[in-house]
């Protein structure tokens, strides 16, 4: 009874005020993992480069530049983002079951937080490719044929996401002057782990290097 009698707008209110309240907070719990595995992240990485050295050194010497090095490219480019995201598998689940059943009166808002989880599960599942033996594949063929398993990694990874969504414009309108200090928080970890993705550009250039790749 007290429930009906309860204005359906103020409901509404209640219900996304909770709802924001658990997403900045998921979200934010996300960030600070994947940020306080920064270190580990770049480690991968680092090893990433040192396997390459160790294996496959120069191993595409006198190769074409051609759209199949194009394709090796990004799927060298794919092989460091799911690496290095691979630590934070266990926080990507935390984060979806978190924020699995939130919801808005904002279909769009909704929408955007469910389509973000599901894509951040699925990065965080994805089979990593084994970059040597893809490249020592295509020069076995003489620089003619581009492996099969490049070609079906590259259809089907998905679209890169990073640590952290924050849909600012479409969430505005519910976030508290409480929850401020917290986003604030939250966009400084965002920044260092941006930082540490404009690092891993290096890498990825001594890696092609070492593979004497074309991109």
């Amino acid at each position: 009874m007290a429930v009906a009698l309860v204005p359906a707008p103020a409901l509404a209110a209640s219900a996304d005020g909770s709802a924001t309240e658990a997403y900045v907070r998921a979200n934010y719990a996300l960030v600070s993992s994947a940020h306080a595995k920064l270190g580990v992240a770049e480690a991968i990485l680092q090893a990433l480069l040192r396997r390459v050295r160790r294996e496959c050194p120069r191993v595409a010497a006198g190769s074409p530049q051609d759209t199949d090095s194009e394709q090796l490219t990004f799927e060298l480019v794919g092989e460091m983002r799911l690496a290095a995201t691979r630590p934070n598998a266990g926080a990507v689940t935390t984060f979806a079951r978190a924020v699995a059943r939130l919801r808005w009166s904002n279909a769009r808002l909704t929408n955007a937080v469910r389509s973000y989880s599901a894509q951040l599960r699925k990065q965080s599942r994805f089979a990593v490719p084994d970059v040597c033996a893809e490249v020592r594949a295509w020069v076995v063929s003489g620089f003619q044929t581009l492996p099969e398993g490049t070609r079906r990694f590259n259809r089907a990874l998905p679209e890169y996401v990073a640590m952290g969504m924050l849909p600012t414009r479409l969430i505005a309108p519910y976030v508290t002057s409480s929850q401020r200090g917290l986003l604030q928080r939250t966009r400084q970890l965002e920044e260092d782990i941006a930082e540490m993705e404009a690092f891993a550009v290096e890498t990825w250039g001594q890696i092609m290097d070492e593979l004497a790749l074309n991109p």
